[in-house]
């Protein structure tokens, strides 16, 4: 019986993997093709003409260097202090006692259930008011720190017996010693994790920077693909692909490599025990 149950949530993983593949190869499929043969019924499973222009023209059209490097500035930053400022705030609400810290907690996780569209208008006004639109900074600093990534941490160093540190306080280790020589090793699943959700998150933001940029040299890839789209006149759907294929390898290439880690933090951070 066991192994018919086993078999059974084999097939299953491996026809939900297939569902969530599918798109993807034919993404990939897709930006190799010609515009006539993309639009053809039945599809092609494969390209009759494999098209690499597509990629040599996205190429210079979205300026893939300058436009990459920007996302990649505005991703990693922001991911980065997303990830520090989460773990210090996570550690404060898992492990010290101060007036309000339940009350608190309540009150930030239900800021999470109000619509991102009420939060653009206020965002924008604080923004400009700051001197940040237009700015890549202005798409880094208001968002270094997320409700999710305070929470997740959160859980997660709740796990940490409260035994190690004091013992750690016994040998007259300062907080700041405690928090960088014990809490932050023991989060590198954790941190890994949210690493990769923040890190896909930015990766793929486009209402924000739509927003709050205006110069062509400052935009980052989703918007520059977000402007391909908008050609009415001259659509071709193989480039569109070929950009799309463009901004999705790199996040591929990241949950690949750190794919471990990212199971161990997400399920470290769900079960308690």
């Amino acid at each position: 019986m066991k192994k018919k149950t086993d078999l059974f949530w084999k097939i299953l993983l491996y026809i939900i993997a297939f569902l969530f593949l599918v798109p993807l190869y034919w993404l990939l499929v897709s930006s190799v093709k010609t515009d006539i043969e993309i639009t053809r019924f039945p599809p092609t499973l494969w390209p009759e003409e494999v098209k690499l222009g597509n990629f040599i023209y996205i190429w210079h059209y979205l300026k893939f260097m300058r436009t990459f490097f920007n996302s990649v500035l505005v991703s990693t930053s922001t991911t980065i202090l997303i990830v520090f400022f989460s773990t210090m705030a996570g550690y404060a609400f898992a492990k010290k006692d101060f007036l309000g810290k339940n009350i608190l907690m309540v009150l930030l996780v239900g800021t999470m259930a109000i619509p991102a569209a009420v939060r653009l208008l206020p965002l924008f006004f604080i923004i400009t008011k700051l001197g940040m639109y237009d700015q890549l900074i202005g798409l880094i600093l208001p968002f270094g720190v997320t409700i999710f990534g305070i929470f997740f941490m959160k859980q997660y160093i709740e796990d940490i017996p409260d035994s190690l540190l004091e013992a750690a306080k016994i040998d007259g280790c300062g907080e700041f010693r405690i928090f960088f020589t014990i809490i932050v090793p023991l989060l590198k699943p954790a941190t890994t994790a949210l690493t990769i959700i923040e890190f896909t998150n930015n990766w793929n933001s486009f209402t924000m920077p739509l927003i709050l940029l205006k110069s062509p040299e400052k935009f980052t890839l989703p918007l520059r693909v977000g402007m391909l789209s908008q050609r009415l006149v001259e659509m071709s759907w193989s480039q569109i692909m070929a950009a799309n294929t463009l901004v999705v390898i790199p996040i591929i290439i990241i949950v690949l490599f750190l794919q471990k880690y990212f199971i161990k933090g997400i399920m470290a951070g769900s079960i308690k025990g």
